[in-house]
């Protein structure tokens, strides 16, 4: 009997294009796969098939007042899935300071608070890889 391995649709997006940071193989069936942004894959062998859990770094919901973003906090998540949408990919620090007109030093501030409170997501050394962990929807 040979099992294959299916992942949704949803989840298979969640891991394309992910770097790998580290593989565990354990003793009792399991099979982890650790990425570079945080998230990870486990793969567990049971007799009535393979089961598949994608852990991702954003648990953040944004669901009461303390983790609501700032008016400007919002300002610059929406421009970030504004960038993403129409350009595939995260914009450059340099990106933000250009469309707000302001200093490189304030837009790294506020992507680092953005960060901190787990609005956003990134990698260190890797540019452009900001990635939202808010339904921006909910906060409009």
């Amino acid at each position: 009997m040979t099992n294959k391995l299916l992942l949704s649709d949803d989840r298979a997006r969640q891991l394309k294009g992910q770097q790998v940071n580290k593989v565990i193989v354990s003793t009792s069936n399991q099979l982890a796969i650790e990425f570079t942004d945080g998230s990870s894959l486990a793969v567990t062998w049971h007799p009535e098939g393979l089961h598949t859990q994608i852990t991702d770094p954003c648990t953040n919901d944004g669901a009461d007042a303390a983790h609501r973003p700032t008016k400007r906090q919002l300002d610059y998540l929406l421009f970030i899935r504004k960038y993403v949408t129409r350009y595939g990919r995260a914009p450059a620090e340099s990106d933000i300071e250009r469309h707000f007109l302001v200093s490189a030093p304030s837009v790294n501030q506020m992507m680092q608070m953005l960060e901190r409170r787990g609005f956003i997501t990134r990698q260190p050394g890797v540019p452009r890889s900001a990635r939202l962990c808010i339904d921006l929807d909910r906060q409009t």
